[in-house]
This record gives C-alpha cells, structure tokens and sequence, in this order.
C-alpha cells in the first residue's frame, strides 16, 4: 500500500496545482537523481519509513464467516515520511518554486485526509479509470492523513547531505497510517463453544 498511498497524494496535488500553473507535473521520484533537471516539476520522494508502534498489538485471531476463527499474523501499519521539492533549473525559477511552495502547502491544508472515494483524480489506482473496480481491493479500504512535519536545521542538513543534492525549496509530510499485510492465512479454527474445567477440592487438617 505504500505506492498506492503516494499515488492518492500525488494526483490530489496535481489536480491542485494544474489550475494554477500550467504545465506542471507532479512526481514519485528520487529528487537526489533528478533536481535541476526537469522545470516546472514537483516531486515526492519517500525519505523514510516507521511502523506505528501504538497499532503494534494487533490479535492474530480474526473471526470469519463461519463463525470460527482464521490465524493470521497482524498487519504492519506505517507512517511515511516523504519529501515534497519544488524542482526548478536555474535561479531565474526559483520565485516560481517558492510560489508552488506554497501552494503545495495550501493544498495540504484545505484537505489533509485521503481516500479513493474522496480522491477522484486518482486513476492510476483503478483497472479503467474512475468508478471502475479497484486493482487491489484494500484501496477501497485505504484511508492516510498528511500532516505537516518540520525538521530543525540540523535534521534538515543532514537530510540533504544524503540525499547528495543541491538543497531545493521543499516541505516535508508525514502520511499516516498506511496498512501492510500479505495474503494467506495461518490457520484456522471453530469458535470455542464452552469452557471446561476441573476444581481441586482441598480440605483442612485441623491442627
């Protein structure tokens, strides 16, 4: 779900941007590989990653249909941290970014929950386009909050220096909470229908 979550993020701000700067082109891509290369581009790059340690605790014993129980090992839920640059050439684009800057930020602040009812420009995400079914069916179920996330200047200088690029507008979000779980199950088992046991009777001695 990780591509699908950035998918939803990346055509929202698309279909955000496109009235107000034409062309523009939103992207997933590495901006350490490709900064001050393509103008008028924004790009979204996954800078890490971390599981959310308050769903950690999840039962591996989910009740189906039958009534009895299905053995499956608990999702793992994630945030992400990702990177979002106004890319630009040269210094004569560099107002411009800082107006996509902004406007990334605007985006983020008018509507900061996503789904794939509530994001239509998301076709990818579909076999033939809107209203059609989905190519995996827990995206109907995906449901991710952007939250702005600041870095201090050191933070930011170090991620940066990984990165190994010049440093370019940008604004980095944290995407919570992306759910990941492989098919197939453990097991099975009925439901338990009663508890048995046995009381141990003790008797005193006197003294």
């Amino acid at each position: 779900m990780v591509f699908e979550a950035l998918e939803l993020i990346r055509s929202e701000l698309e279909a955000y941007l496109k009235p107000l700067v034409d062309p523009i082109t939103v992207k997933l891509g590495n901006i350490a590989t490709v900064a001050g290369t393509q103008a008028n581009s924004i790009l979204i790059t996954l800078v890490n990653i971390e599981e959310e340690a308050t769903l950690k605790n999840s039962s591996s014993y989910q009740r189906n249909a039958a009534g009895g129980f299905d053995i499956q090992n608990p999702p793992v839920f994630l945030n992400l941290y990702v990177l979002i640059s106004a890319n630009h050439v040269n210094i004569d684009d560099y107002e411009s970014a800082l107006k996509m800057l902004s406007w990334i930020i605007q985006c983020f602040q008018k509507k900061n929950q996503y789904t794939l009812a509530n994001t239509p420009a998301a076709t990818a995400l579909n076999d033939a386009g809107p209203g059609a079914s989905p190519i995996d069916p827990r995206v109907m179920l995906l449901c991710i909050v952007a939250d702005f996330y600041s870095l201090s200047f050191e933070r930011l200088n170090q991620l940066w220096g990984t990165l190994g690029g010049k440093q370019v507008p940008a604004v980095m979000y944290k995407i919570r909470v992306v759910e990941e779980q492989a098919g197939g199950q453990l097991g099975a088992g009925p439901a338990i229908q009663g508890i048995e046991g046995r009381v141990k009777r003790t008797t005193s001695t006197p003294n």
